[in-house]
């Protein structure tokens, strides 16, 4: 499989207001939250490039399917998300994205990153009721839980704290 293309010549659109569709498919690789997730299969991108006055008018649609750990217990999971990019660039100034209209080919890449990142959740779960991990002895505790005696409070030299009227 290969990534996704997102580099495009706008050539046409910028000189002869010819709309340009895009269909893509490929691998996405995201990095987000220190972690990078990447997508389990293809990524399809459709969507049109338009020329409006002095602006570019960008409309995407990403579907992917993405493989990101879960928050509590760290396994695997997958998720099916979709992205939309609906973006407004004015052709004659400096955007957000640092993309240059005079260079032959222009990368989306930043724009893809950033709506895809918004659309993916920081806090991802197994499912909705997960348990994490048991915080004793570090095991799973979806499959079973754990046992373990609870430390006395006594123990601890601010247990004392805890009779505290606060």
């Amino acid at each position: 499989m290969s990534q996704l293309n997102t580099i495009f010549s706008l050539d046409k659109v910028l000189n002869t207001n010819t709309d340009l569709n895009i269909e893509e498919k490929g691998i996405l690789d995201i990095k987000y939250s220190g972690t990078v997730a990447s997508t389990e299969s293809d990524a399809t991108m459709t969507g049109l490039v338009t020329r409006d006055g002095d602006y570019v008018l960008i409309e995407l649609i990403i579907n992917f399917k993405i493989n990101s750990e879960c928050s509590r217990c760290l396994k695997i999971s997958k998720q099916e998300k979709e992205a939309y990019i609906d973006e407004k660039l004015y052709i004659k100034k400096d955007n957000d994205y640092d993309i240059n209209f005079k260079e032959e080919n222009i990368d989306i890449q930043p724009i893809i990153s950033e709506k895809i990142i918004d659309s993916i959740s920081l806090i991802t779960l197994c499912m909705k009721d997960c348990n994490g991990l048991c915080v004793v002895c570090g095991k799973e505790q979806n499959s079973s839980i754990c046992k373990h005696i609870e430390k006395n409070l006594k123990e601890s030299p601010f247990s004392s704290l805890s009779e505290l009227d606060l």
